[in-house]
């Protein structure tokens, strides 16, 4: 059986998540040119880089950390969260909350090769130009 949804359907189901694992109210603290983006309990989700550390063509670059990326893919499928409406839905999530007009995301996600092998690799995403970037 094949489920299809719409992008308004996905976007409710992982704002939902997102709300249910780290709180409705989302916060952040400012140092010197990075923002680190505190969940409900105060524990550090995101950090969003605005000048050292983002990637070509950014102004603000939010940073998904590890273990963010870890909670998260207990919910979902590994595979989803390389895909750019999984960055854009994101995006759209930390924005609203925090009104920070983030541009681009950036995140480590792991895989297997065939002798089991672990790699960690990064998925990096301009929403504003709807394409993969790169680091400076």
């Amino acid at each position: 059986m094949k489920i299809v949804l719409t992008e308004l359907q996905y976007q409710k189901v992982v704002f939902s998540l997102l709300d249910t694992l780290y709180g409705p109210k989302i916060l952040f603290k400012k140092d010197e040119d990075v923002f680190e983006i505190l969940s409900n309990d105060g524990q550090e989700i995101f950090r969003l880089y605005t000048k050292v550390g983002k990637s070509k063509g950014c102004k603000r670059d939010m940073l998904v950390l590890s273990q963010t990326i870890e909670e998260i893919e207990g919910y979902l499928p590994p595979a989803v969260l390389r895909k750019k409406l999984f960055s854009r839905t994101i995006l759209s999530y930390v924005n609203e909350k925090t009104n920070l007009d983030i541009d681009c995301i950036d995140f480590p996600y792991g895989i297997y090769d065939n002798d089991e092998t672990y790699f960690e690799n990064r998925y990096r995403f301009n929403v504003k130009k709807n394409k993969k970037t790169t680091t400076k």
